[in-house]
């Protein structure tokens, strides 16, 4: 099953990086982490916003997927969900992504800040090399908020290993922000 939604994954992010959204394949989940804009980084998290869930959607229909619900996609592949936005802004931004993914139904769409909290919450100790290597290149094409992220683990198990790893999130990500930028210059 997770070989299934790990494809569907990278089918997915391909789908929407081809129709201008940024989407990145977070198979270990399973889900797509979207990214809409910086605009997030002063506030407390970031979300996918209604006008983006609308092209997400479109691209989704395009692919055989049909609209179950305002938050559920049924396709040939498998079933997408967005998951329920967190109640206030204050709210733990992974509680509502990781309610989604044990139901294990299928794929999640989620944000970097979620993709990230989320795993490191699944992961946490035991996080090894690898998945911290999938972790910073996401980071790199799309920044999430890491300082909220330590707030948020810090009555967990994995807030030591996550202090450790910090320096190196940081990092990846802000030579991701750097890339980013230089490359809006060449437009």
């Amino acid at each position: 099953m997770n070989e299934l939604f790990s494809s569907l994954a990278d089918d997915v992010a391909t789908w929407l990086t081809d129709a201008a959204v940024d989407a990145v394949s977070c198979p270990w989940l399973p889900a797509v982490s979207i990214f809409v804009d910086e605009f997030y980084e002063n506030f407390d998290y970031d979300l996918i916003g209604p006008t983006d869930r609308l092209k997400i959607a479109k691209v989704l229909g395009q692919h055989g997927f049909n609209q179950r619900t305002g938050r559920t996609f049924d396709g040939p592949n498998g079933r997408i969900e967005f998951p329920q936005t967190t109640r206030t802004l204050a709210s733990d931004p992974a509680h509502e992504l990781e309610s989604t993914l044990d139901r294990r139904s299928g794929l999640a769409f989620a944000t970097p800040t979620q993709v990230v909290l989320a795993t490191w919450r699944r992961e946490g100790p035991e996080l090894g090399e690898p998945r911290l290597a999938d972790l910073q290149e996401l980071l790199r094409r799309q920044p999430a908020n890491l300082d909220k992220i330590f707030d948020w683990l810090r009555r967990s198990d994995a807030r030591a290993a996550y202090v450790r790893a910090h320096p190196s999130l940081k990092a990846a990500q802000e030579e991701g922000t750097r890339q980013r930028r230089g490359n809006r210059g060449k437009r």
